[in-house]
């Protein structure tokens, strides 16, 4: 691709947002002491790099003579459509401080669209949209977009991310078999709106064949090598604290106790002792995981996965993975004990007829904090800034508002009551997820504009008074570039009985790359992480500005000659100048062209011709900003 003139501006302003992205906080649990001045960070970070976004987008959105111009509005002002809305504004109100506008029907469809199906929309979609006289669009767009194809594959890889769904990993190799069965399993949940809380009980309490049973995948993706039986129960006891219930200090906890380790951490986990822990660990003492060889060459096992009729929690280790487990006050066997807060639906202990996961899986799902955990994760994946932030931090002694922590502690989350409201209202609704995204997408405080027009504050983050913008993921990205170019891939999942796919959605975990060592390349420069000891990541880097510019995931696309290029269709149907840069920008940044760009980019087909043109135009036009991200 030959750089010319007029792309260099849009390249280096490219590059330079993408490394203004990079999320430079460490997690707290590395540096303890750092916790307060991160979360303001994060917080001057998202600011810092939303503003930049928006500024630069809203040059071409705001230019265009249709655009009215836009000011911030009073919070009382913005019409309510549910009780989000009432939450959101009624305490910006409150605080005085000033809301963003309503985002614009083609900034609203480009955003729900990737939110809810990782996907951008067609240009033909955005002129349908845009054209629609109907009052009610958004929420039939809404509607329309929840349950479609699209829509499965983004939330199966939502699920594979939470539940660490991979063929293999530093302590346990579930083979490409348990991985796909897995993968399928977490695919059928999405596909049929399995309720949250029954996905949840199936995962904790599964038992059988991990090659035909994909839940059984999870208990065993919770193995800890190279130690004692304790260790693998603590396994199941992290993961299930922080997947299930977004708290990470169990992993803290299993190791010593909470005071002076969590003093200025967590004020939670600060009260806590390890045998407290020790008792969630205790419900997995009679899990038992059988490995069978199924072929030698090459070897390939399975698990079958059981509760043993017998079998404790016992404190006679001085090896393995974690600190000595020795007798306490000559007590030398752990009992099961749930140790978090619980709502009356799961207290009881174990009850007649259940073993201990199954007692263990009814007293999670009936625990508010499973709610608050899996809300505040589809939070985060629509309004970018979560409730409580990492994640998985969740402090369940600053959660509550009616009874605030201790000076100079202080609430946890963004918005207590409203977190504390969906929470409860995700339980009333039978933990339907489907219904908990159509609820916030249809919210007025999800629509808003990235652009502020006013003078912005850091201390507006938790209002939510903005949009905050994030970059794409990387499997978002590749989709979005295979979109935009008409040509999606072809990609055979190696040693997989799983058909070929088109999409990098479509990937059953996050290492794969359908036998595309390119498409791997570029998946991984963008963050997708690999769902063990690297997580996911939205930060920029050079590498990915140099991807953009040259890899063959961009490059093999956007040429007359790649058989079905948007390129190659669009120069046998017209050679106007103008159409052409319509369709570029329509199917690309979903969007019309500015009076100003056409007047930048036409006089490029008489300078280059009709083909150098259009393919330098298309390759542009995916490294511009508002391309990479999602505002």
């Amino acid at each position: 691709m030959r750089l010319t003139w007029f792309t260099l501006p849009v390249l280096i302003l490219a590059s330079g947002l993408l490394l203004a992205a990079a999320n430079k906080d460490c997690s707290f649990l590395k540096d303890p002491g750092q916790f307060t001045s991160d979360v303001e960070r994060s917080r001057k970070d998202r600011s810092d790099l939303t503003g930049k976004v928006a500024m630069y987008v809203s040059s071409a959105l705001l230019g265009d003579q249709h655009q009215p111009t836009v000011r911030t509005l009073a919070a009382a002002a913005i019409p309510r459509k549910n009780f989000i809305d009432d939450a959101v504004f009624s305490r910006m109100a409150t605080a005085g401080i000033q809301s963003a506008p309503l985002a614009s029907d083609v900034e609203f469809l480009r955003r729900v669209t990737l939110d809810l199906t990782g996907r951008i929309p067609s240009g033909a979609d955005v002129v349908r949209f845009v054209n629609d006289p109907n009052p009610s669009k958004r929420d039939l767009k809404v509607d329309a977009l929840i349950g479609l194809p699209e829509f499965v594959d983004k939330w199966t890889m939502f699920l594979g991310d939470l539940y660490k769904n991979n063929a293999s990993n530093n302590n346990v190799n579930r083979d490409v078999n348990g991985r796909d069965t897995f993968y399928l399993y977490l695919k059928d949940a999405v596909s049929t709106n399995k309720p949250y809380d029954q996905l949840a009980r199936e995962l904790i309490s599964a038992t059988g064949d991990s090659f035909a049973q994909g839940q059984v995948n999870w208990p065993v993706g919770n193995t800890i090598a190279m130690g004692p039986a304790q260790d693998t129960y603590d396994g199941h006891a992290v993961n299930l604290a922080s997947m299930f219930l977004g708290i990470n200090v169990a992993d803290c906890l299993l190791c010593h106790d909470g005071a002076r380790h969590l003093d200025q951490v967590n004020l939670w986990g600060s009260k806590l002792r390890r045998a407290n822990m020790w008792g969630l660990s205790a419900y997995f003492a009679r899990t038992r995981m059988q490995r069978q060889v199924v072929t030698t060459t090459p070897q390939v096992a399975k698990y079958i996965v059981s509760e043993a009729a017998a079998g404790e929690y016992q404190l006679n280790t001085t090896s393995g993975n974690r600190v000595a487990r020795q007798p306490i006050n000559g007590v030398s066997v752990i009992a099961p004990s749930y140790p978090f807060a619980m709502g009356t639906a799961s207290a009881g202990g174990i009850q007649p007829g259940e073993n201990r996961r199954q007692a263990l899986a009814r007293q999670v799902t009936g625990d508010i904090q499973f709610s608050r955990a899996i809300v505040n994760y589809v939070w985060e994946k629509f309004m970018v800034q979560a409730f409580v932030s990492p994640s998985n931090t969740f402090d369940l002694a600053r959660l509550d508002p009616n009874n605030p922590p201790p000076a100079p502690w202080m609430l946890q989350p963004t918005n207590p009551q409203l977190l504390q409201t969906l929470a409860e209202w995700f339980q009333a609704n039978r933990y339907d997820l489907r219904a908990l995204m159509s609820l916030i997408a249809k919210s007025n405080a999800y629509q808003l504009s990235a652009t502020y027009p006013g003078t912005w504050n850091i201390s507006y983050v938790p209002y939510y008074a903005r949009r905050y913008v994030r970059r794409l993921d990387a499997e978002e990205l590749h989709d979005a570039i295979a979109t935009a170019t008409g040509i999606p891939g072809n990609y055979t999942i190696r040693g997989s009985a799983l058909p070929p796919v088109q999409w990098a959605m479509q990937f059953p975990d996050t290492k794969e790359s359908g036998s595309n060592s390119a498409v791997g390349a570029f998946l991984n420069a963008f963050g997708r992480g690999d769902r063990d000891t690297m997580s996911r990541r939205s930060d920029g880097s050079i590498l990915q500005s140099l991807d953009m510019l040259n890899s063959p995931v961009v490059l093999e696309r956007i040429h007359k000659n790649n058989q079905g290029s948007r390129v190659a269709t669009l120069l046998s149907q017209t050679s106007d100048p103008q159409t052409i840069l319509w369709d570029l920008f329509m199917n690309t940044l979903s969007r019309q062209p500015t009076n100003q760009e056409l007047a930048l980019y036409t006089p490029m087909f008489q300078q280059l011709g009709n083909q150098a043109a259009a393919e330098n135009v298309q390759w542009v036009l995916l490294n511009k900003v508002d391309f990479l991200f999602n505002y």
